[in-house]
């Protein structure tokens, strides 16, 4: 959209903020983002499967919309969509 180069798409979610990151190997590590007026104690998830991930439909995947950062996904182009779990009988 509008000539904007798209966001890579997040590898993992931080359990406590939902915080992205784009590190593979940070996964499992703890997050220590500023959250709350503290360093989060939350850790990186693992959510590399294309499944949990949904382009914002405002910015389309830039994190920019009509040159101000996106206030859907926070400018970073991507929204988290856990996908739903089916039970098994």
């Amino acid at each position: 959209m509008f000539g904007y180069k798209k966001q890579q798409q997040p590898v993992a979610v931080c359990t406590e903020c939902g915080a992205f990151g784009h590190t593979i190997r940070n996964i499992g590590e703890r997050c220590g983002k500023p959250y709350g007026g503290r360093r989060c104690a939350g850790i990186r998830a693992r959510a590399t499967d294309s499944a949990n991930w949904k382009e914002c439909p405002k910015c389309g995947a830039t994190g920019l919309h009509e040159g101000n950062e996106c206030n859907v996904c926070l400018k970073s182009g991507w929204l988290y969509v856990r996908p739903a779990v089916h039970e098994t009988t």
